[in-house]
Parts: C-alpha cells; sequence; structure tokens
C-alpha cells in the first residue's frame, strides 16, 4: 500500500512538471497588478503632453475668461502655460467661464477608449470666494456643481422605515410579561408567523407610559402581530394563541407611515373563533428622520457653517445635536463649529424626540473637519470611456484625434472664483 502511494506521487509530479513546460501562461509567480501604458499625466513640465507607451497623447490649452454667450467649443489655440491651466490667480468673474480643450491623439493604428480625470481640484472656501461648477461641451455633455457637493457630501434618505407602537392592558389574562415582539410581513402571515420576522419592542419611556413599546418595521410592511414574550411555545403540543394578537393587515390603511404613528391598543375581547385579542388603534406623533447628511467636510473657518438636520427633514418634538469629540468641534445650535486649528474625523449625533411620547431616534454623521482654505476632490472625472480612433495616414490630417471641450464656471453672482488643479491624467 506504501509503494502505491510513492508511485502515485511521482506520477502526480510528472504530470505537474509537464504542465509548466507545455503551458505558457503557467507560472509560479504572482503577476503584477498594474502595466505599463495603463494611464498617463499631464504635469507641470515643459512638454503638456504624456505618453503611454501605446502611442497615445494628450495636450491642453485654455482660453481666455468668457461669458455665458460664448461659443460651447473653442479653438484649441491660446495659451499653453500650465499656470493657467492649472489655476486662476485673479479670479473667475461671477457667472464666466474659463474654457480648456484637451486634445487627445491615439498614433496607435487601433482604436483605444480612454477617460479624462483631474488628479486634484480645491477650491478655497472663504466667504469672499465664488462658486464652482465643471461642464463638458463635448464630445459628450455634462455638469456638476462641486462646492455645493463640498458644503454636504452624501446627502442621505432616511427610507425604509416607520415606527409602529403596542399598548398592552394588565386586565388582559396572558399578557402580563415583560416583553413584546412584533412580527411583520409583506404578505399575509400565517399563524405561527414562520413566514414573516419577529422584532422586539422597546418600551418608550417615562413613568406614565408603563404598558407602551414601540418598533421600527420597513415601510412597505403590509401585515403584522404583537405577541407577549413566550409566544410560540407549546401548551400541551398547541400553539398558545392566548398570546398573540389577531392579523392586521393594511398598515398604510391604519395610518402607519414614515411620519405617522398608530398606537395598537389591546382590547379585553377575542377574535369570533379564535382566542387572537383584538386591538383598537390611534394617532400619535413619532419621531421621524426623512433626510439626513451621513458625512459633511467642515473647512477650519469661523466664516463657515453648517447644519446637519434642516428643517422639514424630521417631525417630533425637540431635536438634539451632540459631537462626538468636542476637541475637534462642538455643536452650537444645530452649527458645527470646528476647534481652531483642528482636523481630522469624528461622528455628530442627532436625536429626535418623539411629539407623543419620549421615545426617541438617532443618526449618525461622519464630520470631516478640513484645513481651513480649500475643499479638495480627488480623481475628478472630465469624461469618461470616450473612443479615440486609430490614426490612418491615408485619411485626413486629424483621424485619430478627439478634442475634448470642458470648462470651469462660477456660479457665484457676487464673488470672483479661485480655483486650483492639481493635475490631468488619462486612464485607458
Amino acid at each position: 500500500m506504501k509503494k502505491s502511494k510513492i508511485i502515485l506521487a511521482v506520477l502526480l509530479a510528472a504530470v505537474l512538471v509537464m504542465i509548466s513546460v507545455s503551458v505558457p501562461a503557467f507560472s509560479w509567480f504572482t503577476r503584477p497588478h498594474s502595466l505599463s501604458g495603463e494611464k498617463m499625466i499631464l504635469q507641470s513640465n515643459n512638454t503638456y503632453s504624456a505618453y503611454n507607451g501605446k502611442s497615445v497623447t494628450i495636450s491642453t490649452m485654455s482660453s481666455e475668461t468668457g461669458g455665458d454667450d460664448e461659443s460651447y467649443t473653442t479653438a484649441c489655440t491660446g495659451s499653453a502655460d500650465y499656470s493657467v491651466i492649472g489655476s486662476s490667480a485673479t479670479g473667475i468673474y461671477p457667472f464666466n467661464r474659463k474654457y480648456f480643450c484637451t486634445t487627445i491623439t491615439n498614433g496607435s493604428g487601433t482604436p483605444q477608449n480612454v477617460s479624462l480625470y483631474v488628479r486634484k481640484l480645491s477650491v478655497p472656501t472663504d466667504g469672499s470666494n465664488g462658486t464652482l461648477a465643471l461642464g463638458v461641451n463635448g464630445p459628450t455633455r455634462s455638469y456638476r456643481d462641486y462646492t455645493s457637493l463640498a458644503k454636504a457630501n452624501h446627502q442621505a434618505t432616511r427610507s425604509g422605515t416607520m415606527r409602529i407602537y403596542f399598548e398592552k392592558r394588565n386586565d388582559v389574562q396572558g399578557w402580563g410579561g415583560t416583553e413584546f415582539y412584533v412580527c411583520w410581513g409583506r404578505e399575509t402571515l400565517n399563524g405561527l408567523g414562520s413566514n414573516g420576522k419577529y422584532y422586539k419592542m422597546t418600551h418608550v419611556g417615562g413613568d406614565n407610559n408603563p404598558n407602551q413599546y414601540y418598533a421600527d418595521i420597513p415601510s412597505d410592511a403590509t401585515n403584522a402581530f404583537f405577541a407577549v414574550e413566550n409566544w410560540g411555545t407549546n401548551n400541551n403540543g398547541n400553539p398558545n394563541y392566548a398570546q398573540r394578537t389577531v392579523l392586521l393587515t393594511n398598515l398604510s390603511g391604519d395610518g402607519v407611515s414614515e411620519t405617522t404613528g398608530q398606537v395598537y391598543k389591546l382590547k379585553n375581547e377575542q377574535d369570533s373563533g379564535t382566542q387572537n385579542q383584538k386591538v383598537e388603534h390611534f394617532s400619535v406623533t413619532p419621531p421621524s428622520i426623512s433626510r439626513y447628511y451621513s458625512s459633511i467636510s467642515v473647512p477650519n473657518d469661523d466664516n463657515h457653517v453648517n447644519i446637519a438636520l434642516q428643517s422639514g427633514w424630521y417631525t417630533g418634538s425637540t431635536v438634539t445635536y451632540y459631537s462626538g469629540d468636542t476637541r475637534l468641534f462642538n455643536v452650537v445650535g444645530g452649527e458645527i463649529r470646528p476647534v481652531a486649528g483642528k482636523t481630522g474625523t469624528a461622528k455628530l449625533y442627532t436625536k429626535v424626540t418623539g411629539g407623543s411620547y419620549p421615545d426617541t431616534l438617532q443618526v449618525e454623521t461622519e464630520v470631516t473637519i478640513t484645513a481651513a482654505g480649500s475643499y479638495e476632490f480627488n480623481d475628478v472625472p472630465i469624461v469618461k470611456n470616450i473612443l479615440i480612433p486609430a490614426e490612418d495616414s491615408d485619411t485626413e490630417e486629424h483621424e485619430g484625434e478627439v478634442k475634448v471641450y470642458w470648462y470651469i464656471i462660477n456660479n457665484s453672482n457676487t464673488n470672483s472664483l479661485k480655483y486650483s488643479i492639481d493635475e490631468l491624467y488619462l486612464s485607458l
């Protein structure tokens, strides 16, 4: 037996050696994650063009600052000074644009798809600066306001949850427990709710509400019932139906939504022919947050203020804000106030208290305090995935060339815009 194992091992080793010799793609070594020629960069040198090993070159020129009535494409003439391309020392006047033309040339003999990016786009944040948007007029059309993105990054919508309430009664037999559950579903629930999902309910708090509980369930839930803590246990082999309520089949029709709440109150009577307890319901004002910022970038600048949760984004009686790190920033009246000279990231906690009960709802915002002076955006796309045809010497002169016409516009009606562009690069 031992001899046969040795023979088998020798045969396997021989097969492995044959594969390594006969298959060109076989390698014992890890392949590199990137290969030469996958991207190229336009930097502040004397050539203003770059080569990627696949015979693709780029060059960029800028026009004079112009008003909105200018032609949407400008000739690729004028200054190729990188300092003019990369920044605006004097600023762009209100509602004026600065145009650029980037020429991409493909001399490889085969078509290639490329994307044009800005490595780093910076916008000063002092109160005297304008507002920046970047647009493209050809060969595609696009537009994006980067100043508004800087003030409130990743605006999020609180979607898919609604608060549902349950009120027990001490005089109903079998409901003397202290833990309660809601079973919900998007279709009719069976007797034990095994085709739904159970959430443990939370006491709303307060001495005046000893019997009120709540849970946040998906807003598209249509059916639900409530159960006491030992629901689902067997009583002589049979489910204890006296410890669950009747099935509720139209939650939205009752008035349960993201901004309105219903209290389902246990009644001292059972559904006809079963042991399911009946309920009645009445409206309350729950804490709700329809929208909030999941993250905000705040420059360490006394002239800049961000509000984490705006009026109309919530319902309830009060809104309270808490700084997760007061060494980095404080919150005064909903305004984020950076500590002088500090940069970093910390949580902002926003809590809304309900209008009927003292229950609360809380969301978190990641606050990044940046150095005073500028917002920075990295790897900003100008155009993506455009086809550069192959150069053909037998056709017209500019075959194998695409011109990208893009611009920066100042949307302020009072202040000039200053900005800086670190560099351009192509991704192939």
